[in-house]
Order: structure tokens, then sequence, then C-alpha cells
């Protein structure tokens, strides 16, 4: 597919802040169904490394959506017509 064409469309997406942020709550609610659960057996370094990954998942997930907003493209508002010049 077509570089040019795949940004195009990441560009319509991040462009649409209501379309933005139901993608951002589906990856949010991701990953909180996804959060370790604790057990009564677990030591600390097994707490460390189930929160340790948990944390790393939100923070990669955080990452991508800055890599979508640099799609996003600044429209200009056209200047309007002054009739009585």
């Amino acid at each position: 597919m077509n570089n040019n064409l795949l940004k195009d469309k990441l560009s319509i997406i991040v462009n649409d802040d209501i379309l933005m942020q139901a993608i951002r709550i589906i990856f949010n609610k991701r990953i909180e169904k996804e959060k370790p659960e604790i057990q009564k057996t677990d030591d600390n370094i097994v707490l460390g490394e189930k929160y340790r990954a948990y944390e790393k998942a939100k923070e990669m997930i955080d990452e991508a959506f800055i890599d979508l907003m640099s799609y996003k493209k600044e429209y200009k508002k056209k200047e309007e017509f002054n009739k009585e010049l």
C-alpha cells in the first residue's frame, strides 16, 4: 500500500477528536482488563515484574498516541471576503 495513502488515512483519523477519544477509551479499557492480578504467593520480585510490565504497556500505548498525533494536519481557516471594500 502507498505510504502517502497511509499517512492521509491516519491524518483523517487524528483530525477527528471524537474518534481519537473513542479509540483511546477502547485502549484504556483493554489495558485495565489486562491489569495483573496479585496472588497471595507473589513475592516482591514477581509483584515488581507484573507492575513494571503493566506500566510499560500503558507507556507504549501513550507513546503510540503521541506518534499518531504527528499525522495531524493543522488546517488554516480561510479568511472571509470583505464585500464592503
